[in-house]
């Protein structure tokens, strides 16, 4: 294989630059007073320096350069701004101790504060030990370690060896297990993101068998909602969404690429070629329909159809989307921080950011224009997946739930252009200032991340580019996707900066584990069935999340995982568990999105009017996943609960909590429909009150009410049946014609869809235990 000049002179200059890249390499036993770079001295600098001091030379000041050792103690002019082993000649200690306005550092203008005490002194200690640098922790190899070893019978697997490690050590214990209905509905809500039903509830509280909860695990990971469920998560980071963005926001057909997803999670599809045919399927030998579908992760980017527009600026937007969300989502870098200037915080230059673009530049997508693939409802979901495809279409704008019945839709889908176009780096990231002097880019990653791009006379495609990325010698890889893994699990990551594990990253709560569960991951073959059956199988997911006072000092943010977690459900999960619970749901799985009911008013303020036509029949009690989403007018549900708008990628939800969100819950035509067919099922249960709230108790708690809570919801009821039968019209307002043709007092039924709105209201209900 041929050998480039220009791949043999960015070797050459690569091994060159490496001492300054990444100091000088000495082994991390030299931690300076057994202080640890990465952990301790890092984040000071990174946080406090880097900015002007740090990779990006355009902005550096005073020529001192603070992230590598070359850097550091370089001779100034009879000065330098580390002196190893000498802090009292080192220019930082002189600056950041400085009381003088126009000397002192980080300088007032920054409106950064003053280094504390103890940071100053940890700087100290480690210029005394000679000011070891380490390279960044998440660009080194995956370290080979085991669990550390122990005979505590609370220890299922090596996850709970690791944990059991650290606690030992702040010689704090973990917390008992929680009971069994806390532990069935929080698996049921990770694995399928839908609450235990009633008789399944009753099948594992009465299960007595040994492997009770291992049988339960394989039971939900065979589900397919598991698909559906952990399809959100994924789509969040494609941003999913069935409009193009943009004022106008036209409708497009993307639900083929969400069927796709659905459907490989499902099958458990190895992680590494999960990610080969999102990015590069059309790439591949004779590809299959599926794999065509796939290459849609990258045509979820915005369209723009407004008139005088320039589409060369909006086709260089989307090449831009694609590059950064590829950096956030397979390495969990801020790559975009590069396209106008190089990384100042993270060794990526300007330039290798647009080696990167050049993968995505050669997609023949302009605007809306460009490759799409003809798919029938059910075609990825069932056999029809994998048969050969024929060449991509070109049929121009993408039609406007088409009918179900009727043939087939254009899915949008990646093709590369017959002649590659020519990759510029752009002069402060415009796409009218290409620096031509520079010359054409070939395709590349940064050298900072390991192993290096196989080169050759060819240039790289989006091919190599996923194989590189998941190439078991690239760290970051699989470090992102168990990080982001736990995160799901226990509401924080290992890394809690889980978007950004650059140098401003957050340190490992436990390093050892998540390169140790990293490389369970490839050792398993990428496999994510087998990644989630570890964590859920653990003592440490199986605790309890009840406040523990006695952790208040040790562990007030639960980082050592001395107990579980309790999350706040999202929008979509929320309104699928009031489905479930009132036996509205419709189980379908995949197919064109849906309109379930919203409140009016919604598209008064977009430039474009929107018909929302809420369906009926099955369609309008489908789960949240397939609720057609409008980029400029998201569904007004899920808006609340914090689902991001996908102009851009969501690698992990805000949660909030505001009064919108229990207003919504009371009052949101969907939660009344769910309140009304629960009192139905509460009716229907029994004529006794004290069973009725039982039941309606169970089906949205999981769990048997304590006395206390059932006297209250009791008394509740009759205190509004007795509202409703002194003013009757108020009682019929909240009846629909089922509960009005119910064989009991229309007062008694209208105080059940009190209680069932009550019950959906909880605390309990919108939280994961």
């Amino acid at each position: 294989m041929a050998i480039s000049r220009e791949f043999l002179l960015r070797t050459v200059s690569a091994a060159l630059a490496m001492p300054a890249m990444w100091g000088v390499l000495r082994p991390p036993a030299a931690m300076g007073s057994g202080i640890d770079f990465n952990r301790e001295i890092s984040p000071i600098l990174s946080n406090n320096c880097f900015q002007c001091h740090g990779p990006d030379s355009a902005e550096r000041k005073a020529d001192l350069r603070l992230d590598t050792f070359a850097g550091a103690t370089a001779d100034l002019g009879g000065y330098a701004g580390v002196v190893p082993g000498d802090p009292g000649a080192s220019e930082v200690i002189r600056r950041i101790t400085s009381t003088d306005p126009g000397e002192v550092m980080p300088p007032p203008e920054s409106k950064k504060a003053r280094l504390s005490a103890g940071q100053t002194a940890v700087l100290r200690r480690w210029i005394e030990g000679g000011a070891p640098y380490a390279g960044h922790w998440a660009f080194a190899p995956l370290s080979r370690v085991e669990p550390p070893p122990s005979e505590a019978p609370w220890a299922r697997n090596g996850i709970d060896l690791f944990i059991l490690s650290q606690l030992q050590e702040k010689r704090v214990q973990p917390s008992p297990e929680a009971d069994r209905e806390t532990l069935l509905r929080r698996l049921c809500l990770d694995l399928t993101g839908l609450p235990p039903g009633p008789e399944q509830r009753e099948r594992f509280l009465s299960d007595e068998r040994p492997d009770a909860w291992e049988r339960l695990v394989e039971e939900l990971l065979r589900s397919p909602h598991y698909g559906e469920r952990w399809g959100r998560h994924w789509l969040d980071q494609a941003r999913y969404a069935d409009s193009d963005g943009y004022a106008i926001d036209g409708e497009r057909q993307m639900w083929p690429y969400r069927d796709w997803v659905i459907r490989a999670l499902n099958e458990d599809m190895p992680f590494d070629r999960f990610t080969i045919e999102q990015l590069a399927g059309d790439l591949l030998p004779r590809p299959t329909r599926g794999q065509l579908a796939a290459t849609a992760f990258h045509r979820n980017t915005l369209i723009n159809e407004e008139g005088g527009t320039d589409p060369e600026q909006f086709r260089v937007e989307a090449v831009v989307d694609r590059t950064n969300t590829t950096g956030a989502v397979w390495l969990g870098l801020t790559l975009g921080c590069a396209q106008c200037h190089t990384h100042k915080f993270d060794p990526i230059t300007q330039r290798e950011y647009y080696e990167f673009f050049a993968f995505f530049n050669n997609s023949t997508d302009r605007n809306n224009r460009g490759a799409t693939l003809s798919v029938r409802k059910g075609d990825l979901l069932g056999a029809a997946r994998d048969e050969p495809a024929v060449e991509p279409e070109d049929p121009g704008r993408p039609g406007r739930k088409p009918n179900p019945l009727r043939g087939s839709v254009p899915l949008m889908v990646m093709q590369e252009t017959e002649k590659p176009r020519e990759t510029f780096l752009l002069t402060r990231g415009d796409f009218t200032r290409p620096d031509h002097e520079l010359g054409p880019l070939r395709p590349g990653v940064p050298l900072a991340i390991p192993p290096a791009l196989p080169q050759s006379e060819t240039p790289a495609t989006r091919l190599d580019l996923a194989r590189w990325l998941v190439d078991p010698e690239n760290p970051l890889t699989p470090r992102v996707t168990v990080n982001r893994v736990w995160m799901r699990f226990f509401g924080r990551g290992l890394v809690e900066t889980e978007e950004d594990l650059g140098t401003q990253s957050s340190y490992p709560s436990h390093p050892e584990m998540l390169d140790w569960l990293s490389r369970q991951f490839i050792a398993g073959g990428w496999s994510l069935k087998s990644l989630h059956r570890l964590i859920v199988n653990s003592a440490t997911y199986r605790q309890s999340s009840l406040a523990r006072p006695d952790l208040n000092e040790i562990d007030p943010r639960n980082v050592l995982l001395t107990r579980q977690a309790r999350l706040r459900i999202e929008g979509e999960i929320a309104r699928d568990a009031a489905l479930l619970s009132s036996g509205l749901l419709t189980p379908q799985i995949g197919g064109p999105s849906v309109r379930p009911p919203q409140p009016d008013g919604v598209y008064a303020f977009t430039q474009r009017a929107k018909n929302w036509n809420a369906d009926s029949g099955p369609d309008r009690y489908r789960r949240g996943l397939y609720t057609f989403f409008y980029r400029s007018a998201p569904y007004p549900l899920f808006t609340t609960f914090d689902a991001p708008d996908f102009q851009t990628v969501c690698t992990r939800r805000a949660r909030s909590n505001t009064p919108l969100q229990a207003l919504t819950m009371a009052n949101d035509p969907a939660f009344l429909e769910c309140a009304q067919a629960l009192a139905a099922r509460m009716a229907e249960s029994s004529a006794a009150l004290p069973e009725q709230v039982r039941v309606g108790f169970i089906a949205t708690q999981g769990r048997a009410p304590a006395s206390r809570e059932a006297e209250l919801l009791i008394r509740y009821a009759e205190e509004q049946s007795e509202g409703f039968r002194l003013e009757p019209e108020a009682g019929m307002a909240l009846l629909d014609e089922n509960l009005q043709a119910m064989d009991l007092p229309p007062e008694r039924v209208a105080a059940l869809v009190c209680v069932a709105r009550a019950l959906f209201n909880t605390d309990n209900f919108i939280t994961r235990e």
